[in-house]
């Protein structure tokens, strides 16, 4: 069976990790979810990140599609270390080691991040299925990265209202990620 670009990036967001590159080579990943209404794909990103200096920069992205919620994780609040990244020939920036696929995108700065496939891999496939631990690991990324934006223990509260979701239907990885979410916050 073909695989099309319509198959991987729907309508609604899709949640991916986004690598880039600076001029200097210095590789850079970060959680995002990618909107796509009809035929506009674009990403809504802040301008002070590095990925948006990136991609403002360079002109391209590589949507990395994965089911570790590890890396989500992590490339939220850290640089994600060497070892993770792998250069294509005639591709840059890296892609992800060890993800179910890529697109490799060209990037148009607007008031949104418009987004033109280039090329994408399928390296792993398998059948679509949803994981409610995977989703709150993601959600409880999200709410941690946005914590300073909450009322007193508003934030807290619901990361540990998503681990309970994570407790009951994740995998041992979810866990795993979500263990490593509550260290990084200092929640432990």
């Amino acid at each position: 069976m073909l695989v099309n670009i319509d198959d991987i990036i729907r309508d609604g967001v899709t949640e991916v990790v986004v690598t880039t590159v600076s001029l200097n080579g210095v590789p850079n990943a970060a959680p995002m979810g990618i909107v796509r209404h009809g035929d506009r794909i674009f990403i809504r990103m802040y301008r002070d990140t590095t990925t948006f200096r990136n991609i403002a920069e360079t002109g391209y992205m590589i949507a990395n599609i994965t089911t570790d919620a590890s890396v989500f994780v992590i490339s939220a609040f850290k640089e994600l270390t060497p070892e993770y990244f792998q250069f294509e020939e005639g591709i840059i920036p890296p892609r992800l080691k060890e993800v179910s696929g890529y697109i490799f995108f060209k990037c148009q700065v607007d008031d949104v991040v418009l987004l033109e496939p280039v090329s994408y891999k399928v390296a792993k496939c398998s059948l679509p299925t949803f994981n409610r631990g995977f989703a709150a690991v993601l959600e409880a990324t999200i709410v941690g990265t946005r914590l300073h934006l909450y009322k007193g223990d508003e934030g807290k509260k619901k990361i540990r209202e998503f681990e309970t979701v994570v407790k009951k239907c994740g995998s041992i990885r979810d866990i795993e990620a979500m263990k490593k979410l509550k260290e990084i916050l200092g929640l432990i």
